[in-house]
């Protein structure tokens, strides 16, 4: 069966409990079922699961979160990491908990901004489409997750923002570049190096964590294994499109304000990425560009201090960090309208 977004093993597996990573290591679940869900009890906000079709022919379901009596409100739409994810981006090796799509979800629906997260190709209600599919593909079932709300009355079509997680934060500057009307773009832990150079360093701190060898015998080692990783990706349509693809250029090309938020003990996206991608967007001409550095938060953007080398399991929580959900709802508070507009410009 046709999967979309394939997944495959990488080095940094090691640091996942269980499961496989995807192209640029955000993770991937296992079988997943179509996830049905229903707003808690004293949320201020319904929840609709949802299904449409894009121009391709797919149907793509979802979960969109609409705040009770507000009018026409804000939208986000959410693009998860790589591998095969759920609407919640529930990544079981991470733990049990892990859904951090519903949690940013739950958060913003409360400050008045309408969510919609979507299954994968392939993953519970949406369609598999086509074995060749690649990030370029899927951007467009972005840009019709877009539309899509855009003719929805609970929305206002003006105010609508795109979030993308890890391998999301390289699909989403693709749809925000060719999106003029879009209000706002947030990338968690988005890459700022073509997917070669993602993979050798995530290969490297395998090999740095073994602690078997030195800098100097790791370099050789990668130098070493490097072909045999490039013909690895090379055979799948997926990795293969993104190998050699540079997000910097497209990111020198996006005009909507950008929040980009970052762990500093990221193992997979390593921190300095979101100071480059920063620059880009600057070197662009977008002069609304926010970077947020995490300390003691890993890709996943849960507590992690970098010491451990049990894995995401062995962490003491399994949630977003509650810092890091509350700078992204005043961003986009500020920059797309919501609740709390008013306490935010007086701060």
């Amino acid at each position: 069966m046709s999967i979309g977004r394939p997944s495959l093993a990488t080095p940094i597996l090691v640091l996942l409990a269980t499961g496989a990573t995807g192209a640029y290591g955000c993770g991937s679940e296992g079988d997943v079922l179509v996830s049905r869900y229903a707003a808690p009890l004293d949320a201020p906000y319904e929840a609709e699961n949802v299904t449409f079709t894009t121009p391709a022919g797919l149907s793509l379901a979802g979960t969109l979160t609409l705040p009770i009596g507000t009018g026409p409100s804000p939208g986000l739409v959410m693009i998860s990491g790589s591998g095969r994810q759920d609407r919640d981006e529930h990544i079981r090796g991470v733990g049990p908990g892990y859904r951090p799509f519903r949690q940013i979800a739950d958060t913003l629906s409360r400050r008045g901004i309408a969510t919609f997260r979507l299954d994968d190709r392939g993953v519970g209600g949406s369609d598999a489409g086509p074995d060749s599919a690649t990030v370029f593909d899927v951007a467009d079932d972005f840009r019709a997750a877009l539309a899509y709300l855009r003719n929805r009355p609970e929305i206002d079509p003006e105010r609508l923002a795109l979030l993308g997680h890890s391998e999301g934060g390289v699909i989403a500057p693709m749809v925000a570049a060719s999106d003029t009307s879009l209000a706002a773009l947030v990338l968690l832990a988005g890459p700022a190096y073509t997917l070669q150079r993602v993979n050798r360093f995530q290969r490297g701190k395998q090999f740095e964590r073994a602690g078997t060898l030195t800098p100097e015998e790791i370099e050789s080692e990668l130098d070493r294994t490097d072909r045999g990783a490039e013909l690895t990706a090379l055979r799948n349509p997926w990795r293969g499109a993104v190998w050699n693809y540079d997000p910097l250029p497209t990111a020198r090309t996006v005009r909507v304000p950008v929040l980009l938020l970052q762990g500093a003990t990221d193992v997979q996206i390593s921190p300095e990425q979101a100071d480059t991608l920063a620059a880009a967007f600057r070197d662009g001409g977008n002069a609304d560009i926010t970077l947020h550095l995490f300390h003691e938060t890993n890709h996943m953007f849960l507590w992690d201090d970098g010491q451990s080398l049990e894995g995401y399991r062995a962490l003491p929580s399994d949630q977003v960090r509650k810092d890091v959900l509350g700078v992204l709802a005043d961003w986009l508070v500020r920059r797309v309208g919501g609740l709390g507009d008013e306490a935010l410009e007086a701060s």
